[in-house]
């Protein structure tokens, strides 16, 4: 019988613990046997919680559960099944994928909130959590993980809950965001080989996005700036239309 480790990490700060404890009946509620490992990330952070978690386990395949998500009572065994068929050393939630539109949907598509999907076989995938990342160490998780040991679907694997502290619920300054998204964009372009031809994609939402929020903030020098990145990357009409907007609002500055 195949056992499943099952890292939570956890704070007090971001989660009450109410919501902690029904996440782990979540697991309990398995038709596979488990052994939960709760990682306290109240001085530390989810990658370092995560990585912890990865090392205390002793079971072959681990998981991941984020302590305000729930997952479906047949989480487990539908991933162990698919994993079983396809060979994969990773499954997340989603419709079937290939490698490659896989590292799309994670790098520049809309696949964002992966990581209470997660189900890792340890004997093909020894990718860890990066802790240079404020935010996105799961996307480049699973991407790394991807590429190293091929990567299978199930879909409507988990439920997510948000709450009033939630790391989700909680915003990010422009430059926070800048220095983020560009840290990630780079360890991408590094480690995940797949990810090249979809840089230039990722650098075009990416200026597009941060000259939107300079724009909606009434800052219109820093839009065009970053606006102007983006339409240099590619004149998407999105991007050029907001350019327009921006040059507009700062020859004439007025209320818009």
């Amino acid at each position: 019988m195949v056992t499943v480790s099952v890292v939570i990490p956890y704070s007090p700060k971001y989660t009450p613990e109410s919501m902690l404890e029904e996440a782990k009946r979540s697991v309990a509620a398995q038709s596979v046997d488990t052994e939960i490992v709760v990682v306290d990330d109240v001085d530390t952070g989810p990658a370092d919680a995560r990585n912890a978690g990865l090392e205390r386990a002793d079971t072959r395949y681990v998981a991941f559960l984020d302590a305000d998500d729930l997952w479906a009572p047949d989480k487990l065994d539908r991933q162990l099944d698919r994993m079983a068929e396809t060979d994969a050393g990773l499954c997340v939630e989603g419709p079937e994928t290939t490698l490659d539109d896989f590292v799309y949907e994670v790098f520049v598509g809309d696949l964002s909130e992966v990581t209470s999907a997660i189900l890792v076989d340890t004997e093909r995938v020894n990718t860890r959590f990066e802790t240079g990342l404020d935010r996105g160490e799961d996307l480049l998780y699973v991407l790394e993980a991807a590429t190293e040991g091929g990567v299978c679907a199930c879909p409507d694997l988990f439920e997510r809950r948000r709450h009033e502290g939630s790391m989700m619920s909680t915003g990010m300054a422009v430059d926070e965001y800048r220095d983020h998204a560009k840290r990630f964009g780079y360890l991408v372009s590094q480690r995940v080989p797949e990810a090249q031809p979809y840089l230039p994609i990722y650098y075009t939402q990416l200026y597009t996005d941060l000259g939107v929020a300079c724009h909606e903030a009434g800052e219109y020098d820093r839009a065009v700036t970053y606006l102007g990145r983006a339409a240099r990357i590619s004149p998407h009409p999105f991007t050029l239309a907001y350019l327009a907007r921006s040059l507009c609002y700062r020859a004439v500055p007025f209320s818009p």
